[in-house]
């Protein structure tokens, strides 16, 4: 079962190569944009390291600025916006609406809302007429999400090792305890989902502060979900204390599954596990915070789309997803094997949805072997979608079914790998 809830307020990067057309005459920043409008920030890196020297001072900067967010150096990533950002930089207007948007994502990362919020205001004022309607509305959600938070304090963690033993749920997903005060919530562990989440009763039992707000959050099949916001002013993992934690708050009903008698309660998603700075999750069941860092030398192999973990993969880019039970692979993966595919494998309908519904896709169910930091791995029944299912720039969404194939895993958010033993 797939966490099915993506905020909309959270689309924050968006196509750049398009806007680096006929007004950049340089062509290896052509390429690098077209990586990055793809989400490929791992090629648009080399791409980066082996052309630097053909681009324009202002071009690299722009480029430095998009890869220090992709790879979780937002703080680095905002000082290079800044001057960039001042009259006469250099960039067109397009460019520098595609930097606010980044910076905003910066400032979510580092918790910092009312500047986030700022960074949301001062790209309406200036660029709102180059805006979709979309976008706009996006935008839009997301002032009124910085807004509710401007007043937060900065999410907080008191450093600590543990070593937790994790409950498998009705749905197989692995659930870890978040301690409060007031009482304990049983959450799945979710690297795919962008905010904490929690339901209402959940939220009331727990005593959690709730800020009005009436955010739009999408379902997987396009319903719109309204949410408030949650915050958790202390809460525990283990021997970690993460302090002022964000959470969508959503009716029970958004997050029931009342077809197989299935209720989630509460979803610690991204902000919460990249806070921990290093995670390791084991095959019989156990969630590791290490008390040293793994130590590890080559490239890193994860990046993040503005808080959606991405991996690479046989030099293909995927989203991941420990809260996705079977790994899914997109119209792009199928476009690049679609003779092998045809020639192999039989069409099949294959069903995707969540609580808001279901919709059937034509597909196929293949064996596929990936190869991950020089360590293979074959996965007997992978879905494969011929057609696309929205705008996806990534080749599929790396599930459970590959994870469980591992005696461990590390997520490290510091050097930015995901490692498998």
């Amino acid at each position: 079962m797939k966490h099915f809830l993506r905020a909309a307020l959270l689309c924050l990067m968006v196509g750049i190569s398009g806007l680096c057309g006929a007004q950049m005459e340089s062509t290896p920043f052509k390429m690098i944009c077209a990586a990055i409008e793809q989400k490929d920030f791992f090629k648009a890196r080399t791409l980066y390291n082996a052309g630097q020297g053909q681009l324009s001072a202002v071009h690299q900067k722009f480029i430095e600025a998009v890869l220090s967010n992709a790879f979780n150096r937002p703080q680095a990533s905002n000082q290079k916006i800044g001057p960039l950002l001042k009259a006469g930089a250099g960039l067109p207007d397009s460019l520098q609406l595609r930097l606010y948007r980044i910076r905003e994502d910066n400032y979510v990362k580092l918790h910092q809302y009312k500047a986030a919020k700022t960074a949301v205001q001062e790209l309406l004022n200036r660029y709102g007429t180059m805006l979709k309607e979309d976008e706009k509305s996006d935008l839009q959600n997301n002032l009124k999400l910085w807004t509710a938070l401007e007043a937060v304090p900065l999410q907080r963690v008191q450093p600590g090792s543990s070593r937790i033993k994790m409950e498998k749920d009705k749905a197989g997903l692995n659930n870890l305890d978040m301690v409060t005060e007031s009482d304990t919530l049983s959450c799945i562990f979710d690297t795919g989902a962008n905010l904490c989440t929690i339901t209402r009763s959940a939220a009331q039992r727990l005593k959690l502060q709730v800020i009005p707000a009436g955010i739009d959050v999408d379902a997987l099949t396009g319903t719109t979900v309204k949410a408030d916001l949650g915050i958790c002013k202390k809460m525990r993992i283990g021997n970690n204390v993460i302090e002022n934690v964000v959470f969508l708050v959503l009716p029970d009903a958004a997050l029931a599954f009342p077809q197989i008698g299935y209720q989630i309660y509460g979803i610690l998603g991204f902000p919460v596990i990249e806070a921990l700075r290093e995670v390791q999750v084991t095959q019989d069941g156990y969630f590791i915070v290490p008390e040293k860092e793994t130590d590890i030398h080559t490239a890193s192999n994860m990046a993040i789309d503005g808080l959606s973990p991405l991996i690479q993969i046989d030099g293909r880019h995927f989203t991941f997803d420990t809260g996705a039970d079977h790994t899914i692979l997109y119209r792009s993966f199928f476009l690049e094997q679609q003779p092998q595919v045809i020639r192999t494998w039989k069409p099949v309908k294959i069903g995707l949805g969540g609580a808001g519904g279901k919709k059937e896709y034509e597909g196929y169910k293949i064996r596929h072997t990936f190869n991950i930091l020089g360590r293979n791995v074959q996965l007997d029944s992978i879905s494969v979608l011929k057609e696309p299912i929205g705008n996806e720039t990534v080749y599929g969404n790396i599930g459970q079914d590959l994870i469980r194939k591992f005696k461990k895993m590390t997520l490290n958010f510091d050097r930015m790998f995901i490692k498998f033993d």
